[in-house]
C-alpha cells in the first residue's frame, strides 16, 4: 500500500498541495495533519501513520521536511522504517531509502535542512537584537494613547469609577488598565 502523509504547521496554511501530489504520485491513503514538526509537539496523524504501516508499504511525503526537523530525528525514522521493510519516497528528491546512495542523500539533505532550520533561528535571533539595539521591543504595538492613559489615570484618582468601568471607558480591558495606572497600593509601596 502506498500511503501518503501531508503536514502544515499553522491553521492558516493549507494542505490541498500536498494532498494532490501524494495522490497523483499513486498514494491510496493520505494522512493529513495541522501541527508543529518540532521535536516532542504532539502529532496524532503522524502516530496513527506509523501505527497501520506495514512490511511492503511505501510511505510517501512530499518534501523531507514534513518528517521532522534534525538529522537525528530523520536518522531514526529511516532506521525504523527499514527494520520494519517500508519503503520512503520523498517527491521532491531522488530517493530511494532502500539504497546507499538513497541513504546518504538522505542524510545530507536532513543536516542540510537543520542548518536551514538553524540559520534562520539564528537570523531571528539576531534581528531581534539589532531591534533592541535600537530601543524597539517585541510584542504588539501599544493601542492605549498617553491621552488615554492621563484620563484613565484622573478618572481613578476621582474614585467614581472601578478599574472595569474604567477600562471600559477607556477601551481596554482591566489587566491592560492595570498595566498602566498608578495604584495607591503602589503610591503605599513607593512611599508617595
Amino acid at each position: 500500500m502506498i500511503v501518503g502523509y501531508a503536514r502544515v504547521s499553522t491553521g492558516e496554511q493549507n494542505l490541498d498541495r500536498q494532498r494532490d501530489e501524494l495522490l497523483a504520485d499513486g498514494a491510496e491513503k493520505v494522512y493529513e495533519e495541522v501541527g508543529s514538526g518540532k521535536k516532542g509537539a504532539p502529532r496524532p496523524k503522524w502516530d496513527e501513520v506509523l501505527r497501520n504501516l506495514r512490511s511492503g508499504d511505501t510511505l510517501v511525503v512530499t518534501e523531507l521536511s514534513r518528517l521532522g526537523r534534525n538529522t537525528g530525528q530523520l536518522g531514526a525514522l529511516v532506521d525504523e522504517l527499514k527494520e520494519r521493510e517500508i519503503w520512503l519516497r520523498i517527491l521532491n528528491l531522488p530517493l530511494d531509502t532502500t539504497t546507499a546512495t538513497g541513504r546518504l542523500l538522505y542524510d545530507v539533505v536532513g543536516a542540510v535542512a537543520a542548518m536551514e532550520r538553524n540559520l534562520l533561528i539564528e537570523r531571528t535571533n539576531s534581528g531581534l537584537a539589532a531591534a533592541r539595539a535600537r530601543g524597539r521591543k517585541g510584542g504588539r504595538r501599544r493601542t492605549t494613547t498617553k491621552a488615554q492613559v492621563a484620563k484613565a489615570q484622573d478618572l481613578y484618582d476621582k474614585r467614581e469609577l472601578t478599574i472595569s468601568e474604567i477600562a471600559a471607558v477607556i477601551g481596554v480591558s482591566p489587566r491592560t488598565m492595570y498595566r498602566y495606572l498608578v495604584t495607591d497600593a503602589q503610591r503605599d509601596r513607593d512611599g508617595a
